[in-house]
Order: C-alpha cells, then structure tokens, then sequence
C-alpha cells in the first residue's frame, strides 16, 4: 500500500457538490480530500474482502447464540427492546447494508475495529465521488467499487413496491445520503417517498404508520439508530403496524459494541477478531475504550502504558463502554488510514478510505480514494 500524491481538480468542490456532497467542509475539515489517492495491491484488497466476508458469517451464529442465552445485558440491551429484537432476528427482516471498518497490522492483517450495521455514512463518497475522481484523474484504472450497481440490483431483487425515506432534520450529511439512496430506489421503478421522521404518524383505525398524506407507510429505510428509536413514543407501535423497517431491528445486535466482545469470545483464533471485554484488565496497558451505542468516534479513547493519549468529546460519555486491544497500524506519510468496507446483502462490494493525523477515526477525518495497483 503507498499514498500518492496528487493536484486536485480546479473546480473540485463544485464537481462535488453537483454530486451530492455538499458536506465536504462539515466541522470546518475538509471531508474530502483529492491531494491523495491510496494504492492498493489486489492482495491487500483481497484480505479485506474475505475478512469481511467470514465475520459477516461469524456475525450471523454470534447473533443466534446471543437470542439463544439471551445475551441482551452484554449488549446494553433490556428485555423489552428484547423481544422486539429477537423477533426481528428469527422472522431474519429484510437488510441491505453495512460498513466493517479495519485497520491494517503491521503485517498487513486487517483488524476488526467495529460494524456499522444500521446508520452506515461515506455512502456517497465511496460509490459516486470516489468513482468520478477515478474516472477524471485516472481513467483506464479501477477501484474496488461496485457499491452503486449493487444496491440497485439489491433493491430490483426486493420485490417492495413503495419505500418511505426517512430522517431527522438539520444533519446535511445524513439527509444527502438519504436522498441518494431515494434516486436509487427510484431507478429501478420503485416508489419512493422522503420524509421527516418526525412526521410519521398513526392511523389507529388502519393499525398503520403514515405519512402526511395518510398514506400507509409498508417499508421505511432509515438512517436514524434503534437505539434512539426504541426510546421514542411511537416505538410501542411497532410490532403491530407491519412495518419493514431498513435496517430491521435485528441489526441493533450486530451494531452494539458489545457484540465486539461476543465475537472475540465465541471465535479468539480468527485472525481479524481483537481481544474486546467489558473491563480492561485483560488488555495490558494499551487498549481503546468505545460506547456500547456510539456513533464517528464520539467518547472512544486511547489508552497508552496506562494513560490516556487521545479522545474524542461526545454524547455517550454516560454509555457503558467495551474495551478493544489496541492495533499498532502503520501510517503512510504520518497519516493512519481505516478501511472500510461495505456489504450489500451480506457480500462485500467497495472499499471507503478514511484517515487521520491523529489516532481516532471521526465523522470530520478526510475521506481518501483509492486505486488498485496493475498486475504485474
């Protein structure tokens, strides 16, 4: 893996914008950065494939052993959130799509840092900028990318006739991923409706979600977390409007830190699986800290030889927290670089580079594209 450097394109933020992102200089960071491109080996792209793939299999018996023994404390969970849950799980409610993030070891091993399983950001980054920056400044090379492509097939496959779109207000980098995945749902003919969240309401005479129109609400996808959701008023309605929700409910298991620690119990040989606990005595010195619910490295902190050497401010600073050993990843030209990589319908199918000078990753660390190296 090398990071090249490159001139960015005279009207960048302008070609991005008309792209969809508009939020490139959220927190007053670039978001997006084109001065570098990260060159992959194929190699290097496999090993982040297969890691992917075998933990989403792994993923898949961690959540069925946790409603087996009813694991839901180790995964901040109470039992009416519970019941819920587990009957999301067992009906396996229709999902589409999350994001793995790794860091690569010293040797080049990906590390398991977390799963975003429900509220997955850096959508339009990875499938429309990344690919148009690789088009204007490289054509002729290739990207692992096929992100795009795959969540239209995906949705043309669904068989769902209307999608309600929803979100909460006053977040642009939220609301542009929304309305990106609105014009692919459209694309393959599906009806779509974007809406507030707030504005759903009841129809208690249909036993039905609507929207302001009092249309019956079939199939919500959503970039809101359950575990915010679960909390409102109208959660109580959900078993029995009939609602598909995307992501389902059962992808709050997957997305709780605490599976962090499932998964290193149940499988401590696989190789991308870090030793993760709910104390830290058995981590030695070094470690990170992580909310069980958090969200773009909010109250995660770095421990070194006993200390803390970095966090970051946030909303979770009252969350129990999981306790990951530490991965000591090389940097290139001073810059840490995490990879992500998403999973349409359990197959992983781009990789999205975000870095940092510092060592948390947050939701204002630039975004970075990358390119596969020829075969030689």
């Amino acid at each position: 893996m090398k990071r090249l450097a490159f001139p960015v394109r005279d009207d960048w933020k302008s070609r991005v914008e008309r792209q969809g992102l508009v939020w490139h200089a959220d927190g007053g960071e670039e978001g997006w950065n084109e001065q570098a491109a990260y060159l992959l080996t194929p190699a290097e792209v496999t090993r982040l494939c297969d890691a992917a793939r075998e933990i989403a299999e792994l993923l898949q018996q961690a959540a069925q052993h946790v409603t087996e023994h009813k694991l839901w404390s180790l995964l901040g969970l109470q039992s009416h959130e519970a019941e819920l849950i587990a009957s999301s799980w067992e009906r396996r409610e229709w999902s589409l799509h999350g994001r793995f993030d790794f860091l690569l070891d010293a040797h080049g091993h990906p590390k398991l840092l977390e799963y975003n399983s429900e509220t997955a950001l850096s959508l339009v980054e990875t499938a429309v900028i990344q690919k148009q920056w690789l088009a204007d400044v490289m054509p002729g090379h290739t990207q692992f990318n096929q992100l795009e492509e795959t969540l239209v097939k995906a949705w043309r496959e669904s068989g769902i006739k209307h999608v309600h779109c929803a979100w909460r207000p006053r977040h642009a980098e939220v609301e542009g991923t929304v309305r990106y995945m609105t014009q692919l749902i459209r694309r393959v003919g599906i009806e779509a409706t974007m809406m507030a969240l707030h504005r759903i309401g009841w129809n208690s005479r249909l036993g039905k979600f609507v929207d302001h129109d009092g249309t019956p609400i079939t199939h919500c996808f959503k970039i809101y977390p359950w575990a915010w959701m679960l909390r409102e008023a109208f959660a109580r309605r959900i078993p029995e409007s009939g609602c598909a929700f995307i992501e389902p409910l059962w992808r709050l298991m997957l997305g709780s830190k605490g599976m962090l620690c499932v998964l290193a119990k149940l499988f401590p040989d696989h190789p991308a699986i870090l030793p993760c606990h709910n104390s830290p005595e058995h981590l030695g010195s070094t470690f990170v800290s992580k909310p069980l619910f958090g969200h773009e490295g909010h109250n995660v902190a770095i421990y070194r030889n006993g200390s803390m050497a970095e966090t970051l401010a946030g909303d979770y600073a009252d969350d129990t927290m999981v306790y990951q050993a530490f991965v000591e990843s090389p940097r290139c030209d001073g810059h840490l670089p995490q990879f992500g990589v998403w999973m349409v319908r359990n197959k992983p199918v781009a990789i999205g580079i975000r870095e940092t000078r510092k060592g948390i990753i947050t939701g204002n660390s630039a975004f970075v594209p990358h390119v596969i190296e020829a075969a030689q």
